[in-house]
């Protein structure tokens, strides 16, 4: 008898290297405005808890005074950049499709909870052809409150009938540590994502190689 019903997964750092198209994006929008352009290993710091974050980061960042109107314009670009480069640089991590293939072939329901915007989730893992193999992809609006809070995977538990410690989630940083525990989910650390450049802190399982899911699924 399988021990998991079900396997959840962020997104950014987890199963797509996202940071190119992430910097394309800070970096389209503060060029426009002949403002400062920023490293990817900085933008890296500014990733993991939503596009509200993310922007309110590369701002403060900035270090210079805006008003109300410029703030919301800046925003404007920066949501449109956000929908524009969606997979120009970014790529899957290695072996995360045939893993996925693999874990759908022994009958495990696999699902995505990710803070990025909702209306950008579903395009993304398309545009990588790996959306088929989820049955839920939960989004920052999909739901009143994102990672580090547990809402999402409590949501999974209700949605199909599961205890938490019926899910595995699998992730890079410590919101999705912080957000499966306090779930009472099972975790799985990506130690290549994205962790604000710090090791990611006491999940279940830490994995370097994606294809590892495997061996702990069983």
């Amino acid at each position: 008898m399988q021990k998991y019903k079900l396997i959840g997964f962020d997104l950014d750092g987890t199963l797509i290297n996202t940071l190119p198209d992430l910097t394309l994006v800070i970096n389209s929008t503060l060029a426009e405005a002949n403002l400062p352009t920023a490293t990817p290993d900085l933008v890296l710091t500014w990733i993991g808890k939503g596009a509200d974050v993310f922007f309110a980061n590369a701002i403060k960042w900035v270090n210079q005074p805006f008003s109300d109107e410029q703030l919301r314009q800046l925003r404007q670009r920066f949501d449109h950049f956000y929908a524009t480069y969606v997979c120009e640089q970014s790529e899957l991590y290695p072996n995360v499709k045939s893993t996925l293939e693999a874990l759908r072939a022994k009958g495990y329901p696999l699902a995505v909870v990710t803070n990025k915007p909702t209306k950008l989730v579903q395009p993304v893992l398309q545009a990588f052809g790996i959306d088929h193999f989820f049955c839920e992809m939960l989004g920052g609006q999909s739901l009143p409150a994102i990672k580090p809070h547990p809402a999402p995977l409590y949501y999974l538990c209700g949605k199909f009938g599961l205890h938490p410690h019926e899910i595995l989630f699998v992730g890079d940083s410590e919101n999705d540590v912080i957000a499966a525990k306090n779930a009472g989910c099972e975790v799985v650390g990506l130690t290549y994502g994205y962790n604000y450049n710090v090791p990611i802190a006491n999940p279940t399982y830490v994995c370097e190689d994606f294809a590892e899911i495997l061996r702990i699924v069983g």
